[in-house]
């Protein structure tokens, strides 16, 4: 039977020494330090969740009060992903339709909703005009060189070449998307199954890092967050082979296809590896406001108290000195 881990902090681990508010001189002093400031959140399912003793609802959990705070200090959110009913975009919606911060800020511009080319085209009308108080959705064009013939028609993934035209929408829509970010917050992420040319929350972190923008590991609900965190201190992890995908021959296919077409800039899984390993944690501590110690900290607390405290802390250090 897997380890269950308690992260409501009723554990010999309390975190005591790092509340998430310690004081009201502390509040008043960075009450809406965020605002005007984009935060990313990149989180989604692990394949390795159950074994670690959590489940869904405790990424949901770390998601909701994440979210929370964020949104107190004044921060807007950012997120990409599909519109699947209980899924994490459905998760933030709730969260904005009862909780209100800023008064200043209309609560349509406290959550930015992207979605790429064809997942787009699965929000009808109806279902958009229902939401847009409360969320602005950002549906991004295909590249311009796909030539899609008809961009309001969904485009199954049934082929190499329509897998293609979904990685190409993917990338261009977490490149937009971190043009409009200024941090991001990781968790969990699949290393099987996912659409685009790498797993989405890998993809999201090399952009983030190219960007020189603070990035947030949270490494304890296990996905390619925790493989990226091994590789940032100079492990090798199974998912960073390009071999570890081919179990899928749609993948593989794509992979094949990608590279022929993108000779220059290929899917390559030992680059992705060795360009976070050069970077080290030493790196991410230099851009996120955060220590070296309180970056190692954030990557294996299981402690949403002490997650949430450390964000804070650093997205605080960083916009506010």
């Amino acid at each position: 039977m897997s380890k269950k881990y308690n992260i409501s902090n009723i554990s010999a681990d309390t975190g005591k020494g790092n509340p998430v508010v310690l004081d009201k001189e502390e509040i008043l002093s960075r009450r809406y330090f965020l605002k005007s400031k984009t935060i990313g959140v990149s989180i989604s399912e692990s394949d390795n969740l159950n074994e670690l003793g959590y489940g869904v609802a405790h990424l949901k959990d770390a998601m909701i009060e994440i979210a929370r705070y964020i949104v107190a200090a004044g921060g807007k959110l950012a997120y990409g992903g599909d519109m699947r009913q209980g899924g994490f975009t459905e998760l933030i919606f709730d969260l904005l339709a009862y909780y209100k911060a800023d008064k200043e800020l209309p609560p349509n511009e406290r959550f930015y909703s992207y979605l790429a080319y064809p997942l787009s085209t699965t929000l009808s009308s109806e279902k958009e005009a229902e939401l847009r108080q409360n969320v602005s959705f950002k549906k991004i064009t295909p590249p311009a060189d796909l030539q899609i013939t008809n961009p309001k028609e969904f485009l199954k993934p049934d082929s190499a070449d329509n897998l293609y035209v979904w990685t190409r929408c993917l990338t261009k829509m977490r490149e937009d998307m971190e043009t409009d970010c200024d941090a991001r917050i990781f968790i969990g992420g699949r290393t099987k199954g996912f659409k685009g040319k790498c797993p989405g929350i890998l993809e999201e972190l090399l952009i983030a890092i190219e960007r020189k923008h603070p990035v947030y590991l949270i490494g304890a609900f296990g996905g390619i967050t925790k493989d990226a965190i091994d590789a940032l201190g100079g492990k090798q992890p199974g998912s960073f082979a390009d071999e570890y995908y081919f179990d899928n021959t749609d993948y593989q296919n794509l992979f094949t296809l990608f590279n022929e077409k993108h000779p220059n800039n290929t899917i390559d899984y030992k680059k992705y590896l060795t360009t976070l390993q050069a970077i080290g944690l030493k790196v991410i501590a230099e851009q996120n406001g955060l220590s070296e110690a309180d970056n190692l900290r954030l990557t294996i607390t299981p402690h949403i108290s002490e997650i949430v405290h450390l964000i804070l802390k650093g997205l605080t250090n960083h916009f506010t000195k």
